[in-house]
């Protein structure tokens, strides 16, 4: 199952940097449903075009109107994007802070807990002549809660780099479980023995909420 979700991520990043129309459901705030094509989201959009067929002229749906979407590419992968709010903790003042709105973010693992994740496609350009690279990589960054809840908490980032290893991981994901857990001390306290490295942080998270049930 965790080769699985690596394989979904790597997928879906390739999905999102191509402006593509793919199936989709989108789930309504007014419990409606709207079966067509969207393009595939980034977190901070405010709109989802979307047409019904490839001969209608495109829609722009604002992202307060939509609550969920299902997509399916060409090679039957199927993603989820949900709109959920953003809770992260302030670098210097350690304050816990809530999104005023609401985030787009796709949705890799849904049981008793979520994660989710965000990309930075990067803006890495290499330069034939002078044969250097400029810019900056992307990355991806991993925020996760209880499936009940309305809020996912940041978790960790990992670099598109590959090798980067950040030395915070491990403190950020046991500090943001903390806020994001308190009520289930069990869970907290097996995150709080896990020595986490950025490379495997997102398998050893799925293992940790699979064998520390919740209620």
């Amino acid at each position: 199952m965790k080769r699985i979700i690596t394989m979904l991520v790597a997928f879906l990043f390739s999905a999102i940097s191509y402006a593509n129309y793919n199936k989709a459901i989108l789930y309504m705030e007014d419990g409606t449903k709207k079966i067509g094509l969207a393009e595939m989201v980034e977190s901070a959009d405010s709109k989802v075009n979307f047409k019904k067929d490839e001969k209608a002229k495109k829609e722009k749906i604002p992202t307060a109107d939509i609550k969920k979407i299902e997509y399916t590419d060409e090679d039957k992968n199927e993603y989820v994007a949900e709109k959920l709010y953003l809770t992260s903790a302030n670098a210097f003042s350690g304050k816990f802070s809530k999104s005023k709105e609401k985030k787009w973010f796709y949705i890799i693992y849904d049981r008793d807990i979520k994660i989710g994740c965000v990309d930075f496609a990067g803006t890495i350009q290499y330069n034939p002549i002078k044969g250097t690279s400029s810019g900056q990589f992307g990355d991806t960054t991993y925020f996760f809660g209880k499936k009940k809840g309305d809020e996912l908490y940041f978790g960790f980032f990992k670099s598109g780099a590959g090798a980067a290893i950040h030395t915070q991981t491990g403190s950020h994901i046991k500090k943001m479980a903390k806020e994001a857990f308190a009520s289930c001390p069990k869970l907290v306290a097996a995150i709080e023995k896990e020595d986490f490295k950025t490379k495997t942080a997102l398998n050893q998270l799925i293992t940790l909420f699979e064998t520390n049930k919740c209620k």
